[in-house]
Parts: C-alpha cells; sequence; structure tokens
C-alpha cells in the first residue's frame, strides 16, 4: 500500500511540474509575440518614414499591411458613421 501511495505522488508532482512548465511556456510564448508585434510595428514605421530600406522578400507583406491598415480604417469609419447616425434618429 505504501509504495502506491509513493508512486501516486510522485505522478501527482511529475504532473504538476509538466503543468508549471507548460505554463511557464504559454507566458513566455504571450511575451514572443508581443516582442514580435512591436517589432513590426516599429520595422513599417521605419519603413514609412524612409529611415529602414525594407528587402524585396518583406515588400509584399508591406504592402499587404498597408493594404489591411487602410481596410481598417475605412471600416472604422463606416462603424462611426453608423453609430452617428443612430444617435441623431
Amino acid at each position: 500500500m505504501g509504495n502506491w501511495l509513493e508512486f501516486i505522488r510522485d505522478r501527482v508532482v511529475h504532473r504538476s511540474q509538466v503543468g508549471k512548465r507548460k505554463l511557464d511556456a504559454a507566458f513566455t510564448r504571450r511575451e514572443l509575440d508581443a516582442k514580435l508585434r512591436e517589432l513590426g510595428e516599429r520595422v513599417v514605421a521605419l519603413a514609412r518614414e524612409g529611415g529602414a530600406a525594407v528587402p524585396d522578400d518583406l515588400a509584399g507583406l508591406l504592402r499587404e499591411a498597408r493594404e489591411l491598415e487602410e481596410r481598417l480604417q475605412g471600416q472604422l469609419s463606416d462603424i462611426a458613421a453608423l453609430e452617428s447616425e443612430g444617435s441623431t434618429t
């Protein structure tokens, strides 16, 4: 009976260590994602200002990002217009 309890205890400890490491990895992934987003935003800003040359293989991504930003601005403008129409009626 004692060996069985030790086995269960060891398994619980082991699984909790695995869970802790998975949680740590998830937090690190979130930090990495945020840092990469920040890096991308800074590179895009520098490229727009002419402060950074964009390699040819990234130019397409930059163009797509600009198109998405323009689409987002249009959508936000539409939302604002609809909201202001709704408040005047």
